[in-house]
């Protein structure tokens, strides 16, 4: 393979803006074909996102992603190599082809505000527009939701477990299944409350604050013959560097760190602003090597200098750690949470409601037994109690009046509605949203349940939609 091969095979292995639109099984791209052939390329309909099931280690979701999903609904094309590649495989039909070509979603969505804390069965996102338009949507719609968010329930847990504090930042590229997962990971951990981007693309990217702090790692501190000869270089570059304490023997990294630190003061320059703790076997050795560390620093007139740990940290580790009120200032996420281990799926499904042909409209439901869906444009409506802590969402009808209405219009006839909020604006939102959970909701090592319930009129409706089928 020559460079030349290499310059053009380089994003081979990406999934690029222009491959989006083609990411779906063929039989969808056949379905639509076929509608359009049938002559039904005008009929309308409604399919609810929702997620089926609570993870058995969840006590709600959060859902994260809706920028994405909006913005790609609405950027939503396809090229002529496209439809070229679509007619070639005889995947579409010549009529649904020209259909293709003048591509423009032209209906309205309805959704959850990003940040918005989601049960079960609930619609996070509503869309209503052509049958053939919204079908094409359909692994587009899932997959950002799934991978939205799993990350965003996981962190959730983590910063909870925490107890309040702020000292949760995130190690968002290491051992993710993907770079995008990562990406996707990183934008949740600061909605969050991850203090800053680790990553400089993630923090221009989501215009989101840049921790500029070198780190001397494993690998820096063994290019040098001598730990403390590293640790010199580093805060001699970098004064407000992190040490790594633990590349050799813990106890003497703590010593050089506290040696390197000292002459730093006593040439009047800036003290490193931490140490790093990457090792331990257990929590308990991490809490230990926490306070040894932070007894000699304290002992040395060193308390401005902060302790950092990771070690593949998750909620069950970061409580324990909080419990063993261990010293510390940060910790980074590892494996656990980017992957995450305790509950790393979602099942996530695009459903029809609702068609409307030639002015007739037809409701519609899945009857299958463990996977039904029920019929009809849907809302959900949530009750607080005095102290403004959610207790109660039900699922009833669009026009029903059962409480505070969660769903809101993104986009209305093919265009944005409502204007998309910042991130920034989306991380307060959020914070807000966390405040109405009760406590039970908010333990990570016990189950709570949390009553969403249907209408009377969407359970009449969903028993007369059954009589005609069943």
């Amino acid at each position: 393979m020559t460079n030349k091969t290499i310059n053009k095979k380089r994003m081979l292995h990406f999934l690029l803006p222009e491959d989006q639109s083609l990411f779906d099984y063929d039989y969808i791209f056949s379905a639509s074909a076929l509608w359009a052939e049938l002559d039904m390329e005008n009929v309308t309909a409604t399919f609810d996102l929702t997620v089926r099931d609570l993870p058995r280690n969840r006590n709600f979701l959060v859902f994260n992603g809706l920028e994405e999903m909006l913005t790609g609904i609405l950027s939503w094309n396809f090229t002529k190599e496209d439809v070229s590649f679509l007619l070639k495989r005889k995947i579409i039909t010549k009529k649904f082809a020209k259909l293709l070509s003048n591509f423009k979603f032209d209906g309205d969505v309805w959704a959850m505000p990003e940040g918005s804390i989601f049960f079960q069965g609930e619609s996070v996102l509503r869309i209503t527009g052509k049958l053939w338009q919204i079908n094409l949507f359909t692994f587009f719609l899932i997959n950002s939701l799934t991978s939205n968010v799993v990350f965003s329930s996981k962190l959730a847990r983590c910063f909870l477990a925490a107890g309040g504090k702020t000292y949760v930042a995130t190690c968002p590229p290491v051992r993710g299944h993907a770079h995008e997962a990562s990406l996707k990971f990183g934008r949740s951990a600061y909605l969050f409350g991850s203090a800053s981007g680790m990553v400089p693309a993630f923090a221009r990217k989501f215009d989101i604050p840049y921790e500029s702090k070198a780190r001397g790692f494993h690998a820096f501190i063994k290019s040098f013959p001598y730990e403390l000869t590293a640790m010199r270089e580093l805060a001699r570059v970098f004064p407000d560097a992190s040490l790594m304490v633990d590349t050799y023997g813990f106890e003497s990294g703590v010593d050089n760190a506290i040696k390197v630190a000292l002459e730093q003061k006593s040439n009047n320059k800036p003290v490193f602003s931490a140490i790093f703790i990457d090792s331990g076997k257990d929590v308990e050795e991490f809490s230990d090597r926490a306070k040894y560390a932070r007894k000699k620093m304290d002992r040395a007139g060193l308390k401005s200098i902060q302790i950092t740990v990771a070690g593949n940290f998750d909620e069950y580790k970061i409580k324990k750690l909080v419990d063993l009120k261990a010293p510390v200032d940060k910790v980074i996420l590892g494996t656990e949470a980017i992957t995450p281990a305790d509950d790393p799926k979602l099942e996530t499904v695009l459903k029809m409601s609702q068609f409307v042909k030639e002015g007739k409209i037809t409701n519609t439901a899945k009857l299958s037994k463990g996977k039904s869906s029920y019929p009809g444009i849907k809302q959900v409506f949530r009750k607080y109690n005095k102290n403004g802590q959610m207790v109660e969402d039900t699922i009833g009808l669009h026009n029903e009046k059962l409480g505070g209405a969660l769903l809101k219009q993104y986009i209305k006839r093919g265009k944005l509605s409502r204007k998309l909020p910042s991130i920034d604006e989306i991380k307060k939102y959020q914070e807000k949203e966390f405040k109405t959970l009760s406590p039970k909701l908010k333990k990570i090592d016990k189950s709570a349940g949390y009553i969403v319930k249907n209408s009377k009129k969407l359970e009449k409706l969903m028993l007369e939609v059954s009589k005609k089928h069943l």
